[in-house]
């Protein structure tokens, strides 16, 4: 197998789909569905029922940790978005609280 590093950038566009057999592939069109391009990931032939489904949990379960580490970055930026609002509310009720008595 030769060795490729290949960047393609998602948005919401970005289509995945696959086909079973004999020869699975995963398509995914960064450009959506049936854009001008598409990166494919096919199975040899020559691996067994076995093997093709090892290698499908193995996608699996590396996508959903990549997704789980991209919700856990948005939950922290939206906690530390949302603290930083009700700091700033309770500022500003400071100091109106402090207007008021001076």
């Amino acid at each position: 197998m030769s060795a490729y590093h290949i960047t393609v950038f998602l948005d919401r566009k970005t289509n995945v789909r696959g086909t079973g057999m004999p020869n699975p592939v995963l398509h995914v069109e960064p450009d959506g569905w049936h854009g001008p391009g598409d990166v494919s990931f096919q199975m040899h032939r020559n691996l067994t029922a076995d093997e093709r489904v090892k290698v499908a949990e193995e996608f699996l379960k590396n996508v959903t940790a990549w997704r789980d580490q991209i919700v856990g970055e948005v939950e922290r930026e939206r906690t530390a978005v949302d603290e930083l609002a009700a700091a700033r509310e309770e500022i500003a009720r400071l100091k109106a609280a402090a207007e008021e008595a001076a």
